[in-house]
């Protein structure tokens, strides 16, 4: 079967406190992770992930024959969305009737073995179900206002909005259309996105045009000019911005 290029998106059902610091991590190893706190809205959603991975948490949203009820349904709605179950409750009946009974492809993972077992348990599940597909990076599309960098170059300031950013780059338009040449490095470049500052250096690795508007530079960043502070930055703001667009995604369906 062939890897999907882009990733699969991964949901969090009613996801618990614990998990907050298990989903860093996972964002930090570069998995797309979401959490939903509305079962019926990602229901309705989910047909258009149809290779998503959702892990319900047994222990909230509904009670136990609420959620045998709703994993089944979609199993029968989208076969191919795999489903894996958390719980802090180590039930050796629910274990084998998910596992055996209902053959939920992405496991049975009891919460109090700590957060970082739980997080090594589900990265391994998730790197068997290739989650994280051929992509190396997980890629956040920026709605308008969400980012802007300046930069200095050739003595003007430079002034641009971010179309979209992953922790190896972004893509970006200059403000009064200017177009730099493929090639071109930009040094102590200044991104705030979503409020937070983070400085950079990258060089412009390919453009594209858009019809008559600006033109689109991908910028890819200097690898020496981020600490893993700033890398670890970057990949929370990633993770936010997709959250805040698939939040809008869900209150819609």
């Amino acid at each position: 079967m062939e890897i999907s290029a882009l990733g699969k998106k991964i949901f969090f059902v009613y996801p618990p406190p614990v998990l907050t610091e298990v989903v860093d991590e996972l964002a930090r190893q570069e998995y797309e992770v979401y959490f939903s706190r509305d079962h019926k809205r990602l229901r309705r959603a989910v047909s258009a992930f149809p290779d998503a991975i959702l892990f319900v948490n047994l222990d909230d949203g509904l009670d136990e024959a609420g959620w045998r009820i709703y994993v089944q349904s979609i199993r029968s709605e989208a076969p191919a969305v795999g489903i894996g179950i958390i719980t802090l409750n180590d039930n050796a009946e629910l274990r084998e009737f998910y596992l055996m009974q209902l053959q939920v492809q992405c496991g049975f993972i009891i919460l109090k073995i700590g957060a970082s077992k739980t997080a090594e348990i589900l990265g391994k599940t998730l790197e068997a179900n290739e989650a994280r597909g051929r992509r190396k990076f997980v890629r956040a599309i920026c709605p308008p206002a969400t980012g802007q960098c300046a930069a200095d170059h050739e003595g003007a300031r430079l002034r641009a909005e971010l179309t979209d950013l992953s922790s190896a780059g972004m893509a970006l338009r200059i403000d009064g259309g200017v177009s730099l040449k493929v090639g071109t490095v930009l040094r102590d470049m200044a991104l705030t996105i979503k409020g937070q500052r983070v400085l950079a250096s990258g060089v412009v690795v390919a453009k594209r045009a858009e019809g008559e508007g600006t033109p689109v530079h991908v910028v890819m960043f200097d690898p020496g000019s981020l600490d893993e502070a700033r890398r670890e930055k970057l990949k929370n703001l990633v993770f936010r911005i997709n959250q805040a667009t698939m939040d809008a995604i869900l209150e819609k369906a």
